[in-house]
């Protein structure tokens, strides 16, 4: 399995946007997706405006199918103009 951390600092203002989206539309997205395992929105407790989106997929082949998809394309661009910063880390599962 594979997980991808999505670290998010929406403007500010936007972050119930950010979460109606996510929750909305984002999720309707992913959890259609061959291999999808969960997604996770976190919100920072000791920050205004930090945000983090994990996934779990089965393998990184099938998150960028993901990342390929028309649910993917549709949704992505709105949760990255919500923001004023994105940035990601991805990390292979070695135990469980």
């Amino acid at each position: 399995m594979i997980e991808l951390h999505i670290f998010l600092e929406p403007h500010d203002g936007r972050e119930k946007e950010l979460e109606t989206l996510y929750f909305n539309e984002y999720v309707a997205g992913i959890k259609i997706q061959a291999g999808f395992q969960r997604t996770t929105l976190l919100k920072n407790r000791d920050a205004l405006r930090e945000y983090q989106i994990d996934i779990t997929f089965d393998s990184e082949e099938l998150r960028l199918k993901w990342v390929d998809s028309k649910e993917h394309t549709e949704v992505w661009p709105k949760i990255a103009a919500l923001c004023q910063r994105v940035s990601w880390a991805g990390f292979d599962t070695v135990a469980e």
